[in-house]
């Protein structure tokens, strides 16, 4: 089957998915996933979704795609300033309600209902973990596993290793984050009327106590894996199952470049992991 788009309708806005059928068979595993984006960029059709999910698909996964709500951009001075604006916890509930969806629909997804996990790349990647844990909260059915690449899982940079700033020298592009555009961006994501949330609106350095097996594929020369390291300690730290790896030469965003070897290289990893 090709892909094809849902609307999850409910008392809330529409959430829009996009449902990647795995390729053979039924059964298999699942994955609700979050494209990445700073939490005010991204979309359903971008590679880090789309490519992610087609090929994903094409090794017996089945995925859900979630196209939630963004926050007000950098230079968009008069959404930033509107009471109505996108902010935490608004793009966590449209993921919760992604999941909710294809939990409701498993069957018609033709997944594992033991084998449902939850993933995404960069912000995405806050999104997922901390969906998570919000489950394990609530009491309600937790994914089987976390999957995460390059994610940014802490409202400010974890500082950097000697080994990580030397892999960073020379890097000018998009792709190396400083401390400030961290902090930029969480305190973008919950709106200066609600700092006090940050501690609740990133997963690292919380109680993961909840938080389900894990597997961490960061960018090489990414100064966000420091976020991912740090995180997989803290994982270790609680207990918890995880795996962590590192994508030599890459920069941030290696799952936008889909032509590259890279890009087959976190699949197999990710394909791999989850169909255990």
């Amino acid at each position: 089957m090709s892909p094809h788009d849902v609307t999850v309708t409910g008392d809330h806005p529409p959430v829009p998915v996009r449902v990647y059928p795995a390729t053979e068979g039924r059964g298999g595993p699942g994955l609700v996933w979050m494209h990445g984006g700073a939490f005010i960029g991204g979309s359903l059709d971008m590679p880090e979704s789309d490519a992610v999910c087609r090929a994903l698909a094409a090794s017996g996964i089945t995925c859900v795609s979630v196209g939630y709500r963004l926050a007000p951009g950098f230079g968009d001075r008069r959404a930033q300033r509107a009471p109505d604006a996108v902010r935490f916890p608004l793009p966590l509930d449209d993921c919760e309600r992604a999941w909710a969806w294809a939990r409701h629909h498993l069957d018609g997804l033709g997944v594992d209902p033991r084998r449902l996990h939850v993933g995404g790349a960069s912000a995405g990647g806050a999104l997922a973990a901390s969906l998570a844990l919000r489950l394990y909260d609530n009491c309600a059915p937790p994914p089987a596993g976390v999957v995460l690449a390059y994610p940014l899982l802490h409202a400010a940079l974890p500082p950097l290793g000697p080994e990580l700033r030397r892999s960073l020298r020379g890097l000018r592009r998009l792709g190396t984050f400083s401390p400030t555009a961290v902090s930029w961006m969480a305190r973008n994501y919950v709106g200066r009327a609600n700092l006090d949330r940050l501690p609740e609106a990133f997963p690292g350095g919380r109680d993961l106590t909840g938080c389900p097996p894990a597997m961490i594929v960061n960018s090489e020369r990414d100064s966000l894996r420091a976020s991912g390291e740090a995180f997989a300690g803290e994982l270790l730290a609680h207990g918890r199952p995880v795996e962590v790896t590192t994508e030599p030469g890459t920069s941030h965003g290696h799952l936008n470049r889909p032509r590259r070897p890279p890009f087959g290289r976190t699949i197999s990893a990710f394909s791999t992991w989850l169909s255990r």
